[in-house]
């Protein structure tokens, strides 16, 4: 059994998609690098994104393979052999199956070395999620294997792959998760997903289960000597598909509370960020203190920096009619890894810190609201933080020159009157011009 496998390996598609797989996986996930290697969820969501163009391949090259007997006409010839059909056929099933789990066991390799240098957060749940991408490979190659014995044609095999690609590309581009537990429990993608939020391993579990039932139906498809008996080969899959949705959850994604504890500066606890990106807390101090220190003569002015847990994509937000508390800049950190770990321009952060103390800008849905909510904490940023005031617009130029005409004390007043009205959802600009009898809100 060894050498016809040797021998399989050899005269087979298996070198050359193990090849082409590995390459283009890799090619995949290190144009998302930035995205994934820190976080181990989004290393699982990233690496299962990648089905949409991994799984075509290996479906093409699986079909391909399986129809080549036929192709040849030698189906009759090995039909004559002492060998039973299941056994002559375990060669191919294991070369081809092995050949696109090697290259995509590599590249998973290759990414959780990354991620384990620079990951300081891990709910468990991420072997059991490459595990199953693991298993949709081999799940789609058993089947290619299976449609390749039933239509050897050479254009199934292309067709095959244009079709796999079409269905998956467009449920990698849906706007939302997939509504449904059945649609969950088919695509081998994960729904969309966060640094704040988990899947629910019963959704993984949901998936093994159909993928496991797909992949029996390939090796019975390839076997299949009648065509009775490749109608019946479509029951496990079927009946997978029924119990993996019965498995899979409702709801997918949830909270993960564990992720989203606040990590301080042990010197002040003046800056905090989550547990899940604790790693960026020394890159986000320097700017962070500075923008507090700028602020420290704004009556009512912040006295704390802290990183947002609430996700814009999956949370509907705070609630509506909360206190406001102005004492807090909360964040959203831009989160980019390079070279293996958090790096950000100090500059950069110090613009995010000082626009988040002026204003909530996810208060301002129209153009119109947003843009003078910009040019407001702009403007203030500059006069507190003594920055060039000629990369201004026009209209937060003319409000900077505003507020630099003041007096010390009436400045620092309109700027926390400014703060009040930006994270209250009203006009921060107004307030700034001291225009506020015509200032208008644009709030939520």
């Amino acid at each position: 059994m060894f050498r016809m496998t040797r021998l399989e390996a050899k005269r087979s598609v298996a070198p050359a998609l193990l090849l082409v797989l590995a390459v283009l996986a890799r090619i995949f996930l290190w144009m998302d690098v930035q995205q994934w290697a820190a976080s181990w969820t989004s290393l699982v969501y990233s690496l299962r994104s990648t089905a949409w163009i991994c799984l075509p391949v290996v479906l093409a090259a699986a079909i391909w393979h399986g129809g080549r007997e036929r192709r040849s006409a030698v189906s009759e010839l090995f039909a004559a052999t002492p060998r039973p059909g299941p056994v002559r056929l375990l060669p191919a099933l294991v070369v081809v199956a092995g050949a696109a789990v090697v290259a995509v066991a590599a590249v998973i390799g290759w990414s959780v070395v990354i991620v384990s240098g620079n990951a300081t957060f891990s709910d468990g749940g991420w072997p059991l999620g490459l595990a199953v991408g693991l298993l949709a490979v081999v799940a789609v190659a058993l089947l290619g294997l299976g449609i390749g014995r039933v239509a050897p044609a050479p254009v199934a095999a292309p067709l095959g792959a244009v079709l796999l690609f079409l269905v998956l590309a467009v449920a990698q581009i849906r706007d939302g998760r997939p509504a449904n537990r059945l649609v969950d429990t088919v695509l081998p993608m994960l729904p969309v997903t966060d640094d704040f939020h988990r899947v629910l391993p019963s959704l993984s579990a949901g998936q093994a289960v159909w993928l496991t039932a797909l992949g029996v139906t390939g090796v019975l498809l390839a076997v299949a000597g009648t065509t009775r008996a490749r109608v019946l080969a479509a029951a496990p899959a079927v009946v997978g598909l029924a119990l993996g949705s019965l498995v899979a959850p409702s709801g997918a994604i949830v909270p993960e509370s564990r992720a989203t504890e606040l990590v301080c500066a042990p010197e002040d606890g003046r800056v905090c960020v989550t547990r899940v990106h604790r790693a960026a807390l020394p890159d986000l101090l320097p700017p962070a203190r500075k923008v507090l220190d700028a602020f420290a003569a704004v009556p009512g002015g912040p006295t704390r920096v802290q990183e947002d847990p609430v996700s814009w994509m999956l949370d509907d937000g705070r609630a509506a009619g909360g206190a406001v508390d102005t004492g807090t800049v909360r964040i959203e950190l831009p989160y980019r890894t390079q070279q293996g770990g958090i790096r950000w321009e100090p500059d950069t952060v110090v613009d995010l810190v000082a626009q988040h103390a002026v204003v909530d800008l996810g208060c301002f849905s129209d153009e119109r609201g947003w843009t003078r909510a910009s040019d407001a904490s702009r403007a203030v940023s500059a006069v507190l933080l003594g920055t060039p005031a000629d990369r201004l617009g026009p209209v937060a130029r003319a409000a900077h020159d505003t507020l630099r005409a003041l007096p010390d004390g009436e400045r620092y007043r309109r700027i926390g009157e400014a703060r009040k009205a930006g994270l209250a959802c009203q006009d921060p600009l107004a307030a700034v011009t001291g225009d506020v009898a015509t200032g208008e809100g644009a709030g939520r």
